[in-house]
């Protein structure tokens, strides 16, 4: 289907917007403009879930010897008792899963925003060594500690813009499916415009449901490979939170937003409610600071089977993008509107392998066939920084 690009005009940026169908101009803040773009992709139904950090364990605890003394009257003192000691869980959280390319099914198209790019190097885990729970005269079983994440970062050199999914991004029943295939709504207000939540991203804070971001893509949305990753943003007023990306900011072949593409190794569209707690005064800052960092999840990794579509699903709350799926030593391919897609049905039962961005692996199971409904896979990747 032939694209088409509607451009809405800000006070001081221009977003650029794609999709199958026109969408409706969204009306920006006139002193904090937004740069949205999009892309097509396609539909969904709404995520739920959350995601456990992985992390446990404790020490041995270790009895104290009960000393008798004499009491009056010739009796035995009482023996003291044992208590346990403390152990180090595995704390930390990790970043979030990605998306691919590759054939569409039906479904509403998804929209795009405005993003971010930037290649970088590692990020901090959001988390640290827990206190494990004292036992008496017993022992913990000790979990293992988190992994080395290896991830890129990016700082410095960045710009930001903000956007809302009524410009222009996919409609999804009563609610909006970005290019990542997240789900999201849409309501109430910030000092930038309307708040938009998303579902199955980190929302531990300083993660949240309504911190997300877009992040620069052309010629089929190539960052895809992004979607899910989470990113630490430092503002002008200090204050720094996580958001996820679950969108792109098209530019070149993909839709043509000049701020998007005159940054695309650093510029990130910010959805209105992330961008509000950096304490800019204009909508197009510049030489900003942002890093990939592991995604403080809650909950365990869930997967949707897509709607109109049995051979094709999403991978969603982890902590690191997820860069490959297998099933019986098959690799799905990563769709541009963020599904991993077989040649055939998904059955109960089939076990997918999936590897993270880190080149850690998890087996996770098929529980159900039915579609658009999140599924709760029991497992989440071990915490990682």
């Amino acid at each position: 289907m032939k694209r088409i690009v509607l451009t809405v005009a800000f006070s001081s940026t221009v977003a650029f917007i794609s999709g199958c169908l026109p969408a409706p101009a969204g009306t920006g803040d006139a002193s904090v403009p937004g740069s949205g773009g999009k892309t097509n992709a396609s539909g969904g139904a709404t995520n739920t879930g959350g995601a456990n950090p992985s992390g446990s364990g404790g020490g041995n605890g270790t009895g104290g010897d009960g000393s008798g003394g004499a009491a009056t009257g010739g009796r035995d003192g009482t023996g003291g008792s044992a208590s346990g000691g403390s152990g180090a869980a595995s704390g930390g959280r990790g970043g979030s899963g990605g998306t691919t390319a590759g054939s569409g099914g039906a479904g509403p198209a998804t929209g795009g925003r405005g993003g971010s790019g930037g290649s970088g190097s590692g990020g901090a885990s959001t988390g640290g060594m827990g206190t494990g729970g004292a036992n008496t005269g017993g022992a913990n079983t000790g979990g293992a500690g988190p992994t080395p994440c290896n991830l890129p970062n990016h700082s410095g050199s960045g710009s930001f813009t903000h956007y809302y999914f009524g410009q222009g991004t996919g409609r999804d029943g009563s609610g909006y499916r970005t290019a990542c295939g997240y789900y999201g709504t849409e309501g109430g207000s910030t000092a930038s415009g309307p708040t938009d939540t998303v579902t199955n991203i980190a929302s531990m804070s300083p993660a949240s449901a309504t911190y997300f971001a877009a992040i620069p893509g052309n010629n089929g949305f190539d960052t895809k490979g992004q979607c899910g990753a989470c990113v630490q943003i430092t503002g002008q007023n200090g204050r720094m939170i996580i958001a996820t990306i679950v969108d792109e900011c098209p530019y070149g072949t993909d839709g043509g937003n000049p701020i998007c593409g005159a940054n695309a190794q650093g510029h990130l569209d910010l959805s209105n409610a992330a961008f509000d707690q950096l304490g800019y005064s204009v909508g197009d800052p510049k030489n900003t600071n942002w890093k990939f960092v592991p995604c403080p999840v809650t909950g365990n990794v869930v997967l949707q089977i897509k709607n109109g579509n049995d051979n094709e699903f999403f991978i969603q709350n982890t902590i690191l993008a997820i860069k490959s799926v297998q099933r019986a030593g098959v690799s799905a391919v990563h769709m541009k509107y963020g599904a991993w897609h077989f040649d055939t049905p998904v059955n109960v039962g089939d076990t997918l392998n999936l590897t993270d961005a880190a080149n850690r692996t998890l087996d996770i199971q098929v529980m159900s066939t039915a579609m658009g409904q999140n599924q709760n896979t029991g497992k989440q990747f071990q915490a990682c920084q």
